[in-house]
């Protein structure tokens, strides 16, 4: 059977047709496209609504994963704080490296201005101990002094939070998560002046928290305190503010009266995030929660706006709204029509945030993202679409009537025939294009033809199939990227998490020597600026010419090599004992390595410490032992003697040399009782006190001695100093010993000042002189025992000082150069309350 293509049919149908059906067929052609034409404005429309629905819902899952990873970033966040040591560098370090950008309008009313801003993540960091008392608390960037008692809730931000109460109650390693906390807000108090909420620049800003608890055991499993860290409801506010479903995608400020804005709410059916501040959940001035709106809200209540948004109880409103919560609880997501208290109609997608910690534990869900589209505008594509296809379908009419009246029976003709060979498949391809619109891509046309049209038809079915494939590898790859973007994250943020906290500076080394980066403890014990780029080793270390000394030696060495040097050097008034070592970067053929920087001087003073008491607790006993040896004979010695000058009334000359002998046995006494105090001296009795009178007393006793010696006295003691345990009697006997020698290092006069005053919560006490001064050698050496400059003494004054004020976990630094004086200065802490 011979093959005809569509040019050989058509031809065919010219020759075999003849003129009478032409009006039938006529007839029958516009009926056929009328109908094709409403066929195809409705399967348009339809397809575009779902398309256009699907992609708003999609808009709306996707923000609520967003939200969703964001929450567990902040328990991640909670983790990871709970590893770093409870202190105020620490916290406020943690507060300003956790930030990001938010978006708002700033400036007035009459002239806003768009804001983009990086805000830390958390309003608070709290270590709340066992008993419920805030130990360390950072509000806003500052360490706070109103520490509380948070295990009564009443005493909390909000007077009724519990999340103390909750998280001490949870095992290891659980997290306690509370609702959405802030004042709430009223509309008098958001619109201020404006009329509307896009108006409202200047009005009042609901300020909000979700706190995040997690309990902290000890090994034993005892609770030995509750992290806090409480989340910056901007932060969730700003997943929500900017979505609009318009062209624009995104807004500063989005617009109510249109119905195109998206809300989120919580897991109870209340809005937490939305353009009017007043729909959102809020307390009350005593801590209550503020009843939601109902259809029994009072006329004055709803003019005031006291009426925040709950979802489950918005019935009234529109019969969705209840439909939509109880759906995001039950894990669904979709899209319903809904109206607004504004009477706009929307349309609104809705999907749940998958979030199941603290008291989101039950639902499985923090609650619910919704994106609203205006009816009009959501059916805006579909419309535009369907009045294309009627305006092109009355053009082709049109034209088919002047073609028809212009041609007469052959264009009736050729109608007839064309409509009976091309309607049947077009159907049948339309019927295929509206499931394809539907998301059955499997879809097939069943055509055998092969003409241009059963071409046109394999093409399609091509196509479809094609589509279907590319589909599923992209989901396929989709879901790849999402689980290798979690898994690159949490092995960053770990890898990161430990590299900056970390006590050890590290900086790693490419093959040439060059400095690729550095952690937060290598900065700062080298006191390093963040790298903007490679720069070499020795040009980065050019400040520390001790330890670019070292280096030299060992940078030339094989790089697999492993190398380790001790340094000590001066900084600052201050000896370091710095560890280096350079240990390759891993073992491949990579040649790059890493240098290590350990601060060990804290380690090394201790060490000395430890050894310089060890010596003087045996001194002290060594001395206690001589000292009874010796006093018993002297006693013995001096009564002899004593007896013997009174036989020898009548010879002055042997009476005069047994006095000075008598004379010699007393000072000698004198030693011995000094050394019997050095080694027998009781730890000090420490009970609060002022050290102000202490000093005073003292220097009411040297100051005639001054005026002797015509020393300038010099006295600045602050009136405010705060009270701390201490020993008055050893104080003043330790600060006599200072006074005395300052007095003595100024044969010739000076100046002696004194000043006392309070410092980074340490009382802080300066004696300086302008005697004499010490010479670097004889520095380390003023605390020993025995040691004396003097000439005369025991050389136990300092030692004894030194004792005195360590017993009160007190220090002394001295700083002394020949011939410009002394300076003692004494630190003593002060006890927080």
């Amino acid at each position: 059977m011979p093959r005809f293509n569509l040019h050989q049919k058509i031809l065919f149908a010219f020759l075999a047709l003849a003129f009478v059906p032409l009006a039938f067929l006529a007839l029958y052609s516009a009926s056929n496209l009328r109908q094709v034409e409403q066929y195809l404005r409705l399967s348009a429309t339809r397809a575009l609504d779902q398309q256009a629905a699907k992609a708003l819902e999609l808009r709306a899952r996707m923000v609520a994963d967003e939200v969703a990873m964001f929450l567990r970033g902040v328990e991640e966040d909670l983790h990871d704080l709970s590893l770093i040591p409870p202190t105020v560098e620490n916290y406020s370090r943690f507060q300003q490296q956790h930030r990001r950008p938010i978006w708002y309008r700033g400036g007035t009313n009459a002239e806003p201005v768009e804001v983009h801003e990086e805000l830390p993540l958390y309003r608070e960091i709290a270590w709340v101990d066992a008993e419920g008392r805030e130990r360390l608390r950072i509000e806003e960037g500052r360490v706070s002094e109103d520490l509380r008692d948070i295990s009564d809730p009443r005493n909390t931000t909000y007077l009724t939070e519990d999340y103390f109460l909750q998280a001490a109650r949870l095992p290891a390693g659980e997290v306690h998560v509370t609702h959405v906390t802030g004042w709430h807000v009223s509309k008098s108090e958001q619109l201020g002046s404006a009329a509307t909420p896009e108006e409202a620049v200047e009005g009042v800003k609901f300020e909000g928290v979700v706190r995040f608890a997690k309990p902290l055991h000890d090994a034993a499993g005892r609770l030995e305190a509750v992290l806090v860290l409480s989340l910056d409801h901007r932060h969730l506010m700003a997943f929500t503010q900017h979505i609009t479903p318009t062209d624009e995608r995104y807004v500063l400020f989005p617009s109510y009266d249109s119905g195109n804005y998206a809300f989120m709410f919580d897991d109870e059916g209340w809005i937490i995030t939305h353009p009017k501040f007043w729909d959102l959940r809020g307390l009350d001035r005593e801590g209550r929660l503020v009843p939601p709106y109902t259809a029994q809200s009072s006329a004055e209540d709803i003019a005031q706006g006291l009426i925040p948004y709950n979802l489950l109880h918005a019935g009234f409103i529109h019969r969705n709204y209840p439909v939509v919560a109880r759906a995001v609880l039950e894990g669904k997501s979709g899209v319903a029509d809904v109206t607004n208290v504004g009477g706009s109609q929307k349309i609104m997608a809705y999907a749940p945030i998958p979030y199941a910690g603290g008291v989101y534990r039950d639902s499985g869900v923090f609650g619910g993202i919704t994106i609203g589209a205006e009816v009009r505008q959501f059916h805006q594509a579909a419309l535009e679409t369907s009045a294309f296809i009627r305006a092109e379908m009355t053009r082709y009419m049109h034209r088919s009537w002047l073609l028809i009246l212009f041609t007469m029976v052959v264009v009736f003709v050729v109608a007839w025939r064309l409509t009976r060979g091309i309607t049947g498949p077009l159907l049948r391809l339309t019927e295929g294009t509206r499931r394809m619109a539907r998301g059955d891509l499997t879809t097939a046309v069943p055509i055998s033809r092969q003409d241009e049209v059963g071409q046109l038809a394999q093409s399609f079915n091509a196509m479809a199939q094609e589509l279907n494939h590319r589909r599923r590898r992209l989901f396929d790859s989709l879901a790849a990227l999402r689980r290798s973007r979690t898994q690159i994250l949490r092995e960053r943020n770990f890898k990161r998490t430990v590299l900056e906290n970390i006590e050890t500076g590290i900086l790693t080394l490419d093959e040439h020597n060059r400095v690729t980066s550095l952690n937060g403890s290598a900065r700062r014990i080298l006191d390093l600026a963040e790298l903007s780029s490679s720069v070499d080793l020795l040009a980065c270390l050019r400040a520390w010419p001790e330890l670019t000394e070292a280096l030299r030696e060992a940078l030339p060495l094989n790089p697999r090599e492993r190398w380790a040097r001790y340094v000590k050097l001066e900084r600052r008034g201050r000896s370091l004992t710095l560890r280096l070592a350079l240990v390759p970067l891993v073992l491949s053929e990579t040649l790059g390595r890493i240098l290590t920087v350990e601060d060990l001087t804290e380690r090394v003073t201790m060490r000395e410490h430890l050894e310089r008491m060890e010596r003087l607790a045996s001194l002290g006993r060594l001395s206690a032992g001589i000292a009874h040896e010796i006093r018993n004979p002297l006693t013995g010695i001096s009564l002899m003697l004593d007896d013997l000058h009174d036989r020898l009334l009548r010879n002055p000359a042997d009476q005069s040399l047994i006095q000075r002998a008598l004379q010699e046995i007393e000072r000698l006494e004198g030693l011995v009782n000094e050394l019997l105090t050095f080694a027998t001296t009781a730890r000090s009795t420490l009970k609060p006190g002022r050290l102000a009178p202490v000093l005073r007393d003292i220097l009411f006793l040297v100051s005639k001695q001054c005026e002797r010696a015509h020393i300038q006295l010099e006295q600045q003691i602050a009136a405010d100093l705060p009270e701390f345990p201490l020993d008055a009697a050893k104080l003043k006997q330790a600060f006599l010993n200072l006074l005395t020698n300052a007095i003595d290092a100024m044969p010739a006069g000076g100046k002696l000042r004194v000043c006392a005053e309070l410092h980074d919560d340490q009382v802080r006490v300066l004696i300086a002189d302008s005697g004499e001064g010490i010479s670097e050698e004889r520095l380390p050496l003023i605390f020993e025992p025995f040691y004396t400059s003097k000439g005369e003494g025991t050389g136990l004054g300092l030692s004894i000082t030194h004792n005195i004020v360590s017993d009160h976990g007190g220090r002394i630094e001295v700083i002394s150069h020949p011939g410009q004086g002394t300076e003692f200065t004494l630190w003593f802490p002060v006890p927080s309350v």
